[in-house]
Parts: structure tokens; sequence; C-alpha cells
């Protein structure tokens, strides 16, 4: 009697509670869930037997069952799972063992592996019949948001960096830092901008502008399968390095650089010249008697050694030069070239994409004394000198208008773009114009927002052209530019000081660093602060530190690593000798 009660309730509870898979041990029913309880002490499953995080590709996966396994349907298994995994087959290898294979996954990520109709030899199918594969090939990295890597320059907010992660990091710590700035850096906080960019607030308290570098170690930072993050980053931090005196002081002067990398230093109310070879530590004067002039003179390098001089005046006389030199920056000889048609001071020089250079407008003479005028009579005259003659045309057309005071720059498509100036009265202009060497014809460009006079420009390595640095300006800080796409001059920014006679350079991250200028016209108070126009992205002023003296009427250059160079200018209406270097290193 009692081997015959059980037959009839096993069958008893299978009609009561149907299966999924038409089998009574079918746990996902109520009559599976209690055979299975009462025939086995835990579920029918099946487990990763293979690595559970992958560092290569992932091409199969052994399962462990803890039953033996029924003969499997291997043809419904590959059609279960072929929308998610390529060329996949299963097959039986031991008892309790199964073996998937499939072709390699490489993507990073959480794969899920369908095993419904897994059977075991009691007729179980499985609790869960959805296997997880985490695919884990990738070594998280992390880097700068919108800075430049070591070797280049890199340049550190005031209240923050971002940082960019490979993959989104189940835990971004704060760095650890090394370096020679790592004392004078002190991180506050991190917070998730989103899954894969954190931004790190920071204080510093640097006691010097010297350059140095900071190293970011990211060993507190992992991603979801807990692999640490690989890489470290090193920036390096532009700063302030003293350089050579200049052996006469020079304001109101343009610095020029030969091929080989010297620096020139000529004229500017000095009549000599100077040369800070590659690699020298010390200025070398060379003719110290050059021809006289006070100021006002033009300069262009004709090739990769002979410098052009042209015009300037010889105070208290009142009339401008006609005369134009040829300094050769090899040899320092200095030697007359042909002289100017007409007088110019305070004029435009240009060189053309052909190799000639024209001169534009200047003053021509003086109402009494050039430095306390009472008026001066502008030109609107150019000119244009050959290299391979020696000599000055004089062009037919005329320009627009009488200027002096303006700034010229070579565009791109070969014309030369004249903005602003005044006609003779200390009034700044609000227009502009174009020449075109190849019809040798002047014709009106767009018009500024703001009247500028004694400025200067730049071409950007967009083509563009930054305007900048007026001197009679009406009292106006604006930073504007011409924008060659739309032939429209707009106003980028305001800077947080005035820099009438400052300099302007392009840095490596695409920004705009300001060094130095007054705060009005002629005047004996220039700004210390250094600032940085955030150009093409968020067009603001930042400031950069502090340089060593409050400077005005000082030139610069750029040296082929990036390093910037500042050199003389009047420092409370005094000539100053000193020079700066900004960059890494020198």
């Amino acid at each position: 009697m009692n081997k015959l009660i059980f037959p009839i309730l096993l069958c008893t509870i299978g009609c009561i509670f149907p299966a999924k898979y038409g089998n009574p041990f079918d746990q996902k029913s109520t009559g599976g869930l209690f055979l299975g309880a009462f025939f086995n002490s835990s579920p029918f499953s099946c487990a990763n037997h293979s690595n559970n995080k992958s560092l290569g590709s992932v091409d199969q996966v052994l399962l462990q069952c803890n039953r033996d396994l029924a003969n499997i349907d291997a043809e419904y298994l590959a059609k279960s799972n072929q929308d998610i995994f390529s060329n996949i087959s299963f097959a039986k290898i031991d008892s309790d063992r199964l073996l998937v294979k499939f072709d390699p996954l490489t993507d990073d990520g959480q794969y899920e592996l369908i095993l419904s109709g897994v059977v075991s030899n009691a007729g179980e199918t499985l609790t869960d019949d959805k296997l997880p594969i985490i695919v884990d090939t990738k070594i998280p990295t992390v880097s700068l948001v919108g800075y430049i890597p070591i070797t280049d320059y890199t340049f550190f907010s005031a209240h923050y960096w971002d940082f960019t992660t490979s993959e989104p990091l189940a835990n971004f710590g704060q760095p650890i830092l090394s370096g020679s700035l790592a004392p004078s850096v002190i991180l506050r906080s991190v917070q998730k901008i989103n899954e894969t960019t954190y931004r790190v607030y920071f204080e510093v308290n640097f006691s010097s502008n010297s350059p140095g570098s900071l190293t970011l170690q990211f060993s507190n930072s992992k991603d979801n399968a807990s692999n640490e993050v690989s890489n470290s980053l090193t920036v390096q931090f532009i700063g302030l390095v003293p350089g050579p005196n200049l052996h006469h002081g020079r304001s109101e002067f343009d610095a020029f650089q030969n091929a080989n990398g010297d620096i020139i230093a000529i004229y500017g109310f000095a009549s000599s010249a100077e040369i800070l070879r590659k690699g020298s530590s010390s200025f070398i004067l060379t003719n110290p008697s050059l021809p006289t002039i006070s100021r006002g003179e033009r300069g262009v390098m004709l090739d990769g050694k002979n410098l052009l001089i042209t015009g300037g005046i010889q105070a208290p006389g009142p009339y401008a030069l006609t005369s134009s030199y040829i300094f050769d920056t090899e040899t320092t000889t200095f030697t007359p070239t042909g002289s100017m048609n007409g007088p110019r001071h305070l004029h435009n020089i240009v060189k053309l994409q052909d190799g000639k250079v024209i001169v534009l407008g200047g003053i021509r003479e003086y109402e009494l004394d050039p430095m306390t005028p009472l008026a001066f009579f502008s030109l609107n005259t150019a000119e244009i000198y050959d290299p391979a003659t020696g000599t000055f045309t004089e062009l037919t057309n005329k320009m627009m208008t009488p200027r002096s005071f303006s700034c010229s720059v070579l565009l791109d498509d070969g014309r030369v773009f004249v903005i602003g100036g005044t006609d003779g009265i200390f009034a700044p202009k609000d227009t502009t114009e174009f020449y075109d060497p190849i019809t040798q014809t002047f014709s009106w460009g767009p018009t500024l927002p703001v009247p500028v006079g004694a400025l200067k420009c730049m071409k950007l390595v967009d083509g563009n052209v930054l305007i900048y640095g007026a001197q009679l300006s009406n009292l106006n800080n604006s930073t504007m530019l011409y924008d060659r796409t739309r032939n429209q001059i707009l106003t980028v920014a305001n800077s947080k000081f005035r820099r009438e006679w400052s300099i302007a350079s392009e840095l490596p991250d695409g920004g705009v660093l300001f060094y130095g200028g007054g705060y009005r016209y002629n005047t004996s108070e220039p700004s210390r602060v250094m600032e940085k126009l955030d150009y093409a992205k968020s067009n603001n002023f930042f400031d950069m530190g502090m340089a060593k003296y409050s400077v005005t009427k000082h030139s610069g250059v750029k040296f082929s690593d990036g390093t910037l160079f500042f050199l003389g200018g009047e420092i409370g209406g005094m000539f100053h000798l000193e020079t700066e270097y900004y960059g890494l290193s020198h």
C-alpha cells in the first residue's frame, strides 16, 4: 500500500501545478518548487567556472552545475542566444559541466547568457536561466580636460580642474600629488559631473612665479571591475624667469628674432642695437653708433637674417625721416638702402607674401615739438620696398583715409588689413581698410565697435586678428577680434585692467597672454597683473599671476618652444633694462 501512495502523490502534485517546460520539476512552478525542496537540499543551478573578470577578449564560458545534466538541446540554446552572441555553440563535456563557445567579446560591459532549457537528470530547470557575463578588458585612464600634456604648456584654474576618464569609474578619489609644486597645492573636494567627468577643487599658495611641475597619481580611483587607473599626469606650470639685462633702456620699440633664434633689440629711444644669441646668457652690444633716430622708426625682418629699418624722427626736429637701413643680424653690419619717397614716422610696415614690403601712412611732420605737439600731419600714402633692388616705389592709389598710430597685419589671403589710428588731431578712428597687392588698391573694411588709435594687432593661428592695447581709445579696455569668415569686428571681452602698450602672445592652448600695459595714455601706472584671454572658449579674462614689475611700452618675442620673452619698456616713466622669460624653464 505504501509503495502505491508515492506515485499517486507525485502524479497528483504534477497535475495540480503545471510546469513551464512540461515537467513537474520546473522550479518556476509551484509544483517544481515543492518537488525540488523534497528531493534536494538546494535548487538546481549552474555557475560561471571561468574567470569572473576577463583581462582579454572573452570567447568561451565554462559552466559548473550542481546536478548531473540531461542531454541538452544545443540547437535550441544557440538560437536563444544568437541576438547577442555570434557563432555560439553549447556542449556538455562532463556529467555536470557545460562549455559555451562564441565569437570573442571585446567591448566592455555586462552580457546575459540565456540558459532556458538546461535540465538536470532529475528533470529540473534552472532557477535563474540568465547568467551575467562581465567583460572588462580595458584599463581606465584619466586625462585633464582642456589642458596640454607634459612637454607643452598647461595652465591652472584658480578654482578647479576637470578630469575625464576613459570609462565610468566606481570610485574617483583625490589624486596623490608630487613634484616641485606639490607643497603649494591643497586639494579640497571631488565632485562627479557625469559618468566620466570629475571636478577636483583646490587652492594654491605659490611662493613665487617660477615654473614648476605637479604630478597627479590616481591610485585611489577604480573602475567597476576594480581595475586601478593605469596612468598619472604631470602638469607643467608656466612661470617667470629673469633674463639678461639690456645694455640700453628701450621704450616704444619692437624686438626681432632671426632664423637662428637670436633676439635683436634695436632703437627705441636708443640709437644702438644689441643681440642675445641663442643659448647665450647676455646681450652683445653691436654698432653702438647707429644713425640717430629718436623714436617712431619701424622695422621688419626681410628674410632669416636681414632687418629693414625705416623712417622715424630726430627730436627735437619736427620732420620725419626718409632714410632706411639694412641690419645684418649675423654679421651685425648696418648699411643704408634706398630712401622712402616721403618722410614717415609712426607708420605701419608689413612684409607681403612675395617678399616685398609695404609701408603705410604715418606722420609727416609736427607743429612745434614732436614730444608735445600742438598738431601733426598724417599721411594717406603708401609705398612698396623691393629687397631685390633696394628701392621704394610709391603707390599711385592712396589709402582710404590718412592714418597714423594705426596697426596693420598680413592676412592669410595675402591682403593687408589696416586698422584704426588717427589723422592728426588725436581723435581715434573707427574705420578699417584693406590693401590688395594684386590690384594695388585700397578698399574700406568693417567698422570697429570702438574707435581706437595707437593700438596693436596680431594675427592668430586660426587666421582671425586680435585688436588690443589701444592707447587713444577714449579710456576703453575692450579687446576686439576681426572675424575673417564674417568680415566683421566684434568685441570679445573687456580685460580686467586697461592695457595700453601691452604685449599679447598666443599660448599653446589657444589662449592669449597679456603682459604689462598702462592704465591710460602716457601713463606711469601700468598693470603688474598678467591676464589670459580664454580665446574661442569662454572668451573671459583670467588672472595669471603677477609680473615682477609694472612695465609698459615694452616688447616681446616667442621662442620656437613656446617660451615668451619680454624686454625693455618703461617703469614709472624711466627706461627699463631688465628682461623676463615666461615659460616652463629657460
